[in-house]
């Protein structure tokens, strides 16, 4: 499962007109919270302008029981909000491919993305490291 999670986080990587393309901080495809939009600063619970991996994930969590309408405990391809980038990152999240994403399976997802992002390795993301994107002009 790790091997699997990792080759679909490293084709998504390869992607990044389309991270760059929707104007958010997330990062588009290869993003847990692309899934659901917004910003990983809205993640920011103790109001100090940055945000540990604990803070984006309750976020998740919260974004995930919103989109899970009827109460499943899973998402489906049809609960996921329609976003540009949204159901490239359902696919990748869906680690055993049965087309239903659970909490547990997008956890990897996040952890790995934060990871990459954090680049002075103290388990904080700030603006510095999770820039606001602008979107490109359409061509």
């Amino acid at each position: 499962m790790d091997r699997i999670l990792a080759l679909a986080l490293m084709g998504l990587m390869a992607m990044p007109a389309t991270a760059l393309a929707q104007g958010s901080p997330w990062g588009g495809p290869d993003s847990p919270g692309g899934l659901f939009g917004g910003d990983p600063l809205d993640a920011d619970t103790d109001r100090d302008r940055s945000v540990t991996h604990d803070e984006v994930w309750g976020w998740l969590r919260q974004a995930f029981n919103k989109a899970d309408r009827d109460r499943s405990g899973t998402l489906s391809a049809a609960e996921v909000p329609a976003r540009p980038g949204a159901q490239t990152s359902f696919r990748a999240a869906d680690a055993d491919r049965n087309g239903q994403m659970t909490i547990e399976e997008l956890r990897p997802l996040s952890e790995s993305w934060f990871r990459a992002h954090d680049a002075n390795g103290d388990g904080v993301l700030t603006r510095r490291e999770v820039p606001v994107r602008k979107p490109k002009p359409p061509r």
